[in-house]
């Protein structure tokens, strides 16, 4: 799985310099697989995709959501959030919470995410670079 994420976040053309500095964000602990909702979408046997949610979070925090670059645009993060909306709609949470990756911004607000504020998060190249901070509801609007 770690793979899958470092290739799809190398995949918006960040320096090996700067993926390198998140690569423990972007790793997933094994021992979290036991306690933190965690699927993937496979393509003939293997893994091009993941999500995996943070229930120790309130409300609950979608840790991770990647796909493969190759396999983009098929409808798998969609399929992958939507498995992730209910498993926290099952649990009783009404939204989880999204600290997005601002390539990722277009994505959750086209599945109805709203944008609660901005991090700062700069890096070489982009001074003024910010991490979206988000909200979607668990049940879709009426």
């Amino acid at each position: 799985m770690n793979q899958v994420a470092f290739k799809s976040k190398a995949h918006w053309a960040y320096t090996a310099r700067q993926l390198e500095a998140w690569r423990e964000d972007l790793t997933t602990q094994a021992d979290t697989l036991a306690s933190h909702p965690t699927f993937v979408a496979e393509m003939s046997g293997t893994v091009v995709g993941f999500v995996q949610l943070n229930p120790r979070a309130a409300p609950w925090r979608l840790e991770s959501l990647w796909v493969l670059p190759e396999c983009m645009g098929l409808g798998l993060g969609k399929a992958l959030l939507a498995r992730a909306l209910d498993i926290a709609r099952a649990a009783g949470q009404t939204d989880i919470a999204i600290d997005a990756d601002p390539n990722a911004l277009g994505f959750y607000l086209s599945r109805g995410a709203r944008r609660l504020a901005d991090v700062a998060a700069p890096i070489d190249g982009q001074p003024q670079r910010v991490r979206p901070q988000l909200l979607l509801a668990t049940l879709p609007p009426a």
